[in-house]
């Protein structure tokens, strides 16, 4: 099956992974056209992008947006139409197009320098969301973070700025009222609850920066969106793993090799994240105060306070974990891709230890492979380790000043390896001794 990609209103074939755009019109639109007799204009609007470059397909993809939104607003005016038609051919390459009065899309060359000014369209000078976007909010966000948004952050709200246009339109930025803020999040059809959020966030935080910036008195999404009991409520809260559901996925995996068979061994005995077990190199597994400890300090996490030094487990130990590092060449699981995209190593395995959870256990989407971090978790708190010791060996954030600043367990590796060690799991001494 496809799946949504992290370039905007695109789906990416699992195999062969060209991207398709896909746009869905707004109902109002729809109706519009059934009133005008249109019988050949379709809900949704999908073509392939003849790419498997995502910044290409995300480049094609924007542009077909912009181009419908035009269509979008044309119809709202009152424009009338015989015939439908979209033709895709245009954003299967990297060309101008330019706008017409008709629905179909003429595409010319690039003009001549001589010509430029004269056949390039002149950019608005109105201060419209996106510009705002691209020359207050990003210099603004470099300057006090001292660095640019993530991708896939910077992908989520260009994403959400072109919804805004086409539902709205492209307006400037002072011109963009309360009510327009919230007939566009009545308007907005999307997945989820969490996507709603993010879409509206993503806009808000554009005008926070106008805000500072003078460019406006006040933000008008300012408070719409899903309330917090609304997302609590939506959101999916993974489950741990009794040691009988944990005995029966591991009687899987272990029949198993590589990624497939260690990966569970390291988030069950390590209590990390897939996606810092599916990147690991054998540089990192080292040696301090005596201590074998993975060391997470080059590794791409998702907060500061995740790199860390994670003491290695004593079943890890006698499981051969040390063996596999010594036959790396570099990587421990050269099998993992890294997905640009997606800006991940754990994409195709997480899909993997999911499915072979869903063997053993039956569907639930409540127990999935970052259960097996929550499991670690319960079983830690269970024999009675330390909350601050918990949280340096998982990587959670400290609870306090005092934790972060006086305790400083992240550094006491002998300390945190007489914890970790206190964890048993008995099925895989059972394991051990049978094997």
């Amino acid at each position: 099956m496809p799946r949504f990609a992290l370039v905007p209103f695109t789906r990416q074939a699992v195999k062969g992974g060209v991207f398709r755009f896909r746009l869905q019109l707004p109902d109002d639109v729809v109706a519009r056209l059934e009133a005008l007799g249109v019988s050949d204009a379709k809900r949704t609007v999908t073509f392939s992008l003849k790419t498997r470059d995502p910044l290409a397909a995300r480049s094609r993809a924007l542009r077909a947006a912009a181009d419908l939104g035009d269509l979008i607003r044309e119809v709202r005016g009152g424009a009338s139409f015989s015939a439908w038609s979209f033709d895709p051919s245009p954003y299967q390459r990297d060309t101008i197009v330019r706008p017409s009065a008709e629905p179909k899309r003429v595409v010319v060359a690039q003009p001549a320098d001589g010509d430029a000014e004269r056949k390039t369209p002149a950019r608005t000078k109105a201060m419209t969301l996106r510009r705002a976007y691209e020359e207050v909010y990003l210099p603004r966000r470099s300057e006090r973070k001292g660095a640019p948004p993530r991708r896939r952050s910077r992908l989520d709200i260009e994403k959400a700025i072109t919804r805004f246009e086409a539902q709205i339109g492209d307006k400037a930025i002072t011109a963009i009222t309360r009510q327009d803020a919230e007939r566009f999040v009545r308007g907005l059809r999307v997945g989820s609850v969490a996507t709603l959020k993010k879409t509206v966030t993503g806009l808000a935080t554009i005008c926070n920066a106008a805000v500072a910036a003078d460019l406006i008195p006040a933000n008008p999404f300012r408070g719409l969106g899903p309330d917090r009991a609304t997302i609590t409520d939506a959101r999916r809260s993974y489950q741990r793993f009794d040691l009988d559901q944990l005995a029966r996925v591991f009687a899987r995996t272990e029949r198993e090799s590589g990624a497939v068979l260690w990966l569970p061994r390291l988030l069950l005995l390590t209590g990390a994240r897939l996606e810092e077990m599916a990147q690991l190199r054998a540089s990192w597994f080292v040696r301090r105060d005596g201590v074998e400890v993975i060391d997470l300090h080059e590794a791409r996490v998702k907060s500061a306070h995740n790199r860390r030094l994670i003491p290695l487990h004593r079943d890890l130990l006698e499981l051969g974990i040390l063996d596999l590092v010594k036959r790396a060449d570099d990587r421990i699981f050269p099998e993992l891709k890294y997905r640009a995209s997606a800006e991940r190593w754990s994409g195709a395995i997480s899909s993997k230890l999911n499915r072979e959870i869903d063997a053993a256990l039956g569907a639930n989407r409540r127990l999935t492979v970052h259960s097996l971090r929550k499991t670690f978790e319960h079983a830690a708190y269970v024999v009675g380790i330390p909350k601050p010791s918990i949280n340096a060996i998982t990587g959670h954030k400290p609870a306090d000043v005092s934790e972060e600043h006086y305790l400083m367990l992240q550094d006491d590796v002998p300390l945190l390896k007489k914890h970790i060690d206190q964890i048993t799991f008995p099925f895989l001494v059972q394991e051990r001794v049978a094997a």
